[in-house]
């Protein structure tokens, strides 16, 4: 398995087009044959402060994932209302 987090923070003022743009994506990645969880969370004592944690059957899954329309129209949106740049972390996950 593979998990990964992603760390990210919208601009002032950015906070509801960045949250509603991150949940949207939530359903499809959910259906997608190699994701085994993915989970929003917002930091209740930075509203705007999203975290994304991910797990995947494999790297393949994820790299999958990763070339999805909607996952390259949240990059796209990301672009405008990112505060600084996203961070990742791709883990490999130990029995």
């Amino acid at each position: 398995m593979i998990e990964a987090i992603f760390a990210f923070r919208a601009k002032p003022g950015k906070e509801d087009q960045l949250r509603e743009a991150t949940l949207a994506i939530v359903e499809p990645t959910r259906r997608e044959a190699g994701c085994i969880q993915f989970v929003v969370l917002e930091d209740v004592n930075a509203p705007g402060t999203f975290f994304i944690r991910e797990t995947w059957r494999d790297q393949a899954a994820l790299d999958e994932h990763f070339a999805q329309p909607y996952l390259q129209a949240l990059v796209e949106i990301h672009k405008e209302v990112l505060a600084e740049p996203l961070k990742q972390h791709t883990l490999k996950v130990y029995p």
